[in-house]
């Protein structure tokens, strides 16, 4: 038996997802702990959790990073994943995420394909170092990353602007600076959902500047230490 690994699933609204979703994790062939956490759905989210027989996180609405938070605090695994109701996990995911990881302080990503309104493939860029990662997300939203490193730097940023989006990114950040290295991987591991409403198409993407700012703000001694202007400049 290798590392123990929790998947964290936080759910706002996404109840027609979730089953898809929760039976993708079910279906890996790496045991995992499969936690839902609703971000106070006005939905049926609850029941259909209970119903896959998950563990179930019931909190108030705060935002993707808020429940990502209130998840891993609970989960028991050495390594987390982190994925959205509305995508899937593919065969063999959590397993090639595993075999990526070297220690507490490695990030593994893996490849995934869009699917529904758009169908591309988004292959890693290697190599992810801090530099490049200050200046684009190039780490996948799903990437398997140690508990004690989301201890460490104190978990993913709750903030106001951070409900906007980019959460992960930010997050991705300090862990980098930390010392986290990653390892990649072309296998694809995700099927991201492209579809209307979803958090990048409705927040993300239009508040991008005011998010680019907050993360150059909230790290500008590490951007000025690079000589690095401002966050969301793409290489």
């Amino acid at each position: 038996m290798g590392p123990s690994v929790s998947v964290i699933i936080p759910s706002y609204n996404y109840a027609h997802y979730l089953e898809e979703c929760v039976n993708s994790v079910k279906a890996q062939t790496y045991p995992v702990e499969i936690i839902v956490v609703n971000d106070g759905s006005p939905d049926n989210t609850s029941e259909v959790a209970k119903s896959l027989g998950v563990i179930l996180v019931e909190k108030e609405n705060g935002g993707l990073a808020s429940a990502r938070n209130a998840g891993i605090k609970i989960a028991t695994g050495e390594y987390i994943m982190c994925i959205d109701a509305d995508d899937k996990l593919t065969a063999g995911a959590v397993e090639e995420h595993v075999k990526l990881m070297e220690d507490d302080m490695t990030i593994a990503q893996c490849a995934l394909m869009e699917f529904e309104e758009r169908h591309t493939i988004m292959i890693p860029v290697v190599p992810t170092g801090l530099e490049r990662v200050m200046q684009a997300n190039s780490i996948t939203c799903d990437s398997m990353f140690s508990k004690r490193i989301w201890k460490e730097v104190d978990g993913f940023d709750e903030s106001e602007t951070m409900r906007l989006g980019y959460e992960d990114w930010e997050f991705w950040i300090r862990c980098l600076a930390k010392g986290c290295h990653v390892n990649s991987s072309d296998f694809i591991a995700l099927r991201y959902r492209c579809h209307e409403g979803q958090m990048t198409q409705a927040t993300s993407w239009p508040n991008r500047q005011k998010l680019y700012q907050y993360i150059y703000n909230k790290h500008r001694e590490l951007y000025e230490s690079k000589n690095l202007k401002i966050a969301g400049h793409v290489l």
